[in-house]
């Protein structure tokens, strides 16, 4: 239902805080409808289809259609049902990734652009290779094509409706978690790995695997600013991360993959043995743990999962957000921008994805404004 009230709003032109007012209702309320944290009433329906002047059986009509649509789109299936499984000629690949059937005939050059910025915990930059708009269109639907494909329960990133937010909701029961992360793992996934992938997992021809390795790559690496770098090298590395669940089914341990964050929880104490294991699996494939993010939580200790806490085993926002909201809130106090109102807008709507009550004084402050 969330999906068609918001649906509504946006064809008509509104704006959260506007619609609130018209329906004599919270922005906060209408986000967590629209966001399916909360459902309608009776009452809350009848105030919808009233101010778009519809039925009420209408706009029932109208989410259940949609709901069925989305369950269309967001169904998988097996690697043999993918349409990029055994592909044979160039033409067939053109008309996948919504190119003309002569695209690939003569060789293209695409431009990326290179940028730095800090990152969200202050530790340094982040460097981003971005590809040109052309180029970022063909990626995102070879992504859009290669999401449809079945992946193992445990892989959270590369899925609708899975984020960080899910992955730490994995992980709510355990008393002892660990944590894991691959260094630099763009930077060095090997062109080889990518392109045996395409060969020998797609089965697709030599001429067509190498086209599309040298489609997600760039010097020889992953971009970082890629839309399909996430599901490539999942894809590329997808046995080594198979070995490493394979290292946590056998000790009882729930195990999820966030890209490249690796973390295991359980009821019981996590040896240090664990960490020996996966690493010797990361060195077969000229890959290391990141230092920085080896961390070992466990009883009562406050934990870190995919840049969510988890406290008692609840969500909850981490100290630094939570000051950068604040310090965003003093900022519009002080100068009552818009812009920077929006910004703080978005900043606490995504703190409340994993807070869904988080300062909500700030919230109404943002809806009078």
């Amino acid at each position: 239902m969330g999906e068609a009230l918001k649906l509504l709003r946006i064809f008509n032109g509104y704006k959260s805080a506007q619609l609130a007012e018209m329906l004599g209702l919270s922005q906060s309320y209408i986000s967590e409808l629209e966001n399916n944290k909360k459902q309608p009433t009776i009452d809350i329906l009848d105030r919808y289809a009233k101010l778009f002047n519809m039925k009420k059986s209408t706009l029932m009509l109208f989410a259940e259609s949609l709901e069925a649509e989305n369950k269309k789109m967001n169904k998988t299936y097996p690697i043999e049902k993918s349409s990029l499984y055994r592909l044979r000629n160039r033409k067939k690949l053109a008309e996948l990734l919504g190119l003309s059937p002569a695209f690939f005939r003569k060789e293209h050059i695409f431009e990326y652009k290179e940028f730095s910025q800090p990152k969200p915990n202050g530790d340094g930059q982040r460097h981003f290779t971005v590809p040109e708009d052309e180029l970022k269109r063909i990626q995102k639907r070879l992504c859009r094509l290669m999401m449809r494909i079945e992946t193992p329960e445990w892989v959270i990133s590369g899925k609708k409706h899975h984020s960080y937010i899910t992955n730490a909701e994995k992980h709510l029961g355990g008393d002892f978690i660990k944590t894991m992360d691959i260094s630099s793992f763009y930077d060095s996934a090997k062109k080889s790995y990518i392109y045996n992938m395409f060969r020998d997992k797609f089965l697709m021809e030599k001429d067509i695997a190498w086209l599309l390795t040298d489609l997600v790559t760039v010097d020889g690496k992953l971009p970082t600013g890629s839309p399909s770098s996430q599901t490539i090298v999942f894809w590329a590395y997808r046995d080594m991360f198979e070995r490493i669940f394979d290292i946590s089914k056998k000790h009882d341990y729930e195990f999820t993959l966030y890209v490249d964050d690796m973390t295991f929880s359980s009821k019981k104490p996590i040896p240090r043995l664990l960490h020996t294991e996966v690493a010797e699996v990361l060195k077969k494939y000229d890959l290391k743990a990141k230092a920085k993010k080896d961390h070992y939580y466990q009883g009562k200790d406050f934990k870190v999962v995919t840049g969510v806490g988890i406290k008692s085993g609840k969500k909850v926002v981490l100290n630094r957000h939570r000051k950068n909201i604040l310090d965003q809130y003093k900022k519009c106090r002080e100068y009552n921008d818009k812009k920077e109102i929006e910004r703080l807008k978005g900043m606490l709507l995504s703190a409340r994805q994993v807070e869904p009550e988080l300062y909500p004084s700030i919230m109404d402050y943002i809806a009078r404004s």
